[in-house]
């Protein structure tokens, strides 16, 4: 049985912590739940503090949805970099274990894939942040085509959108589909977009085959 994510978890006060630091940590676990609009006054409810010390370090709540989106974006990026630091010299691979998290993670709503783009839709298509989440995504598409010529495949641009269609796909399931949803096929099709493109037909990733991963926690 998989773990529960930790953003899923009561956020447990430490008060040995300076204030300020205990408004960055509610505000993270606020907007992971609710979403950005939540506002300042729950924050500092959350925090076990007040509007006026929230807005005396941080105004009106920007400069905490800021540091917010950020997170996500790094959290995002650590991913990647983790992929790559265990199969470095396996563009392949690296595609395929990406599918294969993907599929492992298509029902964690709290994951930053997702809340980064729940926190898009929630932004004014004219606000300065969506610029700096549309070029995070910008950067993962470039990856991911980077990653298929790497790797020898045929039209290796056309083979990363489609990965990506499947990827956002599974990410916006939603648990709507119950217990056989849709996006436990991720990387089977995957694998089959890879073969379509040129690609050696192997066995699927499993834990087992990923030895010491540490990404997330195993099913039962």
């Amino acid at each position: 049985m998989k773990k529960p994510s930790k953003m899923a978890q009561p956020l447990v006060y430490h008060f040995d912590k300076p204030a300020k630091d205990r408004i960055i940590d509610a505000a993270d676990k606020v907007y992971r739940i609710f979403g950005i609009r939540a506002g300042i006054r729950t924050i500092a409810h959350k925090a076990h503090s007040n509007v006026e010390t929230v807005t005396k370090y941080f105004g009106n709540g920007d400069r905490l949805v800021r540091r917010y989106v950020s997170s996500l974006i790094a959290e995002c990026q650590q991913s990647w970099r983790e992929i790559e630091g265990k199969y470095r010299n396996d563009p392949e691979v690296q595609l395929r274990c990406w599918m294969y998290l993907e599929q492992e993670k298509a029902d964690d709503r709290f994951r930053p894939e997702v809340l980064l783009s729940r926190t898009a839709a929630e932004l004014h298509v004219q606000h300065p942040l969506l610029t700096g989440i549309e070029q995070y995504w910008r950067t993962e598409r470039l990856r991911l085509m980077q990653l298929c010529d790497a790797a020898g495949f045929k039209e290796p641009n056309d083979l990363g959108d489609k990965l990506l269609l499947l990827v956002q796909g599974a990410r916006n399931e939603r648990g709507a589909y119950g217990g056989s949803p849709p996006s436990r096929l991720l990387h089977q099709v995957g694998d089959d977009l890879m073969v379509a493109h040129g690609g050696s037909r192997k066995p699927l990733l499993t834990w087992e085959s990923m030895g010491d991963w540490e990404a997330l926690p195993k099913h039962g």
